[in-house]
């Protein structure tokens, strides 16, 4: 990525940047093995339970629809796979480093990641690039940490996320505009600092910027394409998806008919 003004500006602030802390690292050096399966990343995180019931509550999540309910971190880790047990133990590790923020908030905010994570894991499975689901997912639960960031910063500004919808959206610009800051490069540095996938990092330092997203490499721009098109549903039609809609439709191959369709169908 060339020389990034926003990025440099949020270093330079002072934001201090949350750690991952011991369960996620444990957990990703586990993935880092190629010979590691679920029962060696089961182990990883068994002294972790707040990781553990997050891994099973999303493992039993309708978007995935098991054949039968995993009674185990086990289990829940063998039916959703590394990248999607990486992403759920990330959003885990941050949302439990809140402590002392307005909780209504911190809720409104990772939930909807959650449900955009859902949406965008769902949207690829209905293109042609299937491959990118999980990396997608994983981009989309974490795309909105740096609200988080600022939030630490910032905390007076925390009563903008009382919201849902694309209230929520709007609401994260405005404490943007009032921290002179950038959650999407404040996300970016986290995702980088917890040694993410390149590609993930990218997608969410443009994820609110199409012209940036359209100069990305294949797949990053792909997952920010994602990314979009899981907002679009989480939010209906708003002023974040407007310059977005041209594009997932070329490369995506998605019209809004079809977003629609998707939608239907998931409710």
């Amino acid at each position: 990525m060339d020389r990034d003004v926003l990025v440099e500006a949020v270093l330079a602030s002072g934001v201090v940047l949350p750690a991952p802390g011991q369960g996620f690292l444990r957990l990703q050096a586990a993935a880092a093995d190629e010979n590691a399966g679920p029962r060696e990343l089961a182990a990883a995180v068994s002294q972790d339970p707040a990781m553990t019931g997050a891994l099973l509550r999303v493992a039993n999540s309708p978007v995935f629809r098991p054949r039968s309910a995993p009674r185990s971190a086990q289990d829940a880790i063998a039916m959703l796979g590394r990248t999607r047990t990486l992403a759920t133990a990330a959003s885990t590790a941050l949302k439990n480093q809140s402590g002392g923020l307005d909780g209504k908030a911190i809720e409104a905010l990772w939930s909807a990641s959650a449900r955009a994570a859902d949406l965008a894991y769902v949207v690829c499975r209905a293109t042609p690039f299937k491959a990118l689901a999980d990396t997608a997912y994983l981009a989309a639960l974490m795309q909105d940490a740096g609200i988080a960031v600022l939030l630490r910063r910032a905390p007076e500004h925390a009563a903008l996320l009382h919201v849902t919808g694309a209230a929520l959206e709007a609401g994260a610009r405005a404490i943007d505009a009032l921290t002179c800051s950038d959650h999407a490069a404040a996300g970016f540095l986290v995702a980088r600092n917890w040694k993410l996938p390149v590609e993930v990092c990218e997608a969410i330092r443009a994820h609110h910027e199409p012209a940036m997203a359209l100069r990305l490499g294949d797949n990053a721009r792909r997952i920010a394409l994602l990314l979009a098109s899981g907002r679009r549903l989480r939010d209906g039609i708003s002023p974040d998806w407007t310059d977005w809609a041209e594009p997932v439709e070329a490369e995506l191959g998605l019209t809004e008919a079809a977003l629609d369709q998707i939608s239907a169908d998931e409710r």
